[in-house]
């Protein structure tokens, strides 16, 4: 299939599988012939103004997206992940294993991507700060009530 027909059938929201390192794996419920998801406007629920309104804002949300450089979102999604990793972090009792996955999602984009993230230096300086954050919680002895 070639990217472009790749792009339509992602577009119209039809997978029929996706790739993993381990091999190719069927997507529940799907087929590769099956008919195109309705829009909006084929939603009875929906008025056909309101579709319109709505899609034209899909529109302009995906134009902004795009105007954006993806190094940009993808730091986002990184500060992003740090907050998520000190929300859990900051309840009480702390909850270690929710923060973790972030923290390790963190490292991941900011040590692999490296130089290619914008304002590598202070995201790696934010992942130095949760990590430590991450330890200093979690060496902290539970208290009796």
């Amino acid at each position: 299939m070639s990217v472009a027909n790749t792009l339509r059938v992602v577009e119209r929201g039809h997978v029929s599988s996706f790739w993993t390192p381990s091999g190719e794996h069927e997507v529940p419920g799907e087929t590769s012939n099956a008919e195109p998801m309705p829009g909006l406007a084929g939603d009875p629920d929906i008025d056909p103004d309101t579709a319109a309104a709505m899609q034209q804002q899909l529109i302009e949300a995906q134009e902004q997206l795009l105007s954006v450089p993806a190094g940009q979102i993808v730091a986002n999604h990184v500060i992003g992940l740090f907050e998520l990793a000190a929300l859990h972090l900051r309840v009480d009792p702390p909850n270690l294993e929710e923060a973790r996955l972030p923290i390790d999602a963190m490292g991941i984009l900011v040590e692999q991507l490296g130089d290619q993230l914008p304002e590598h230096q202070t995201l790696s300086a934010a992942l130095h700060q949760i990590r430590l954050a991450f330890v200093e919680v979690q060496n902290q002895p539970e208290e009796d009530e």
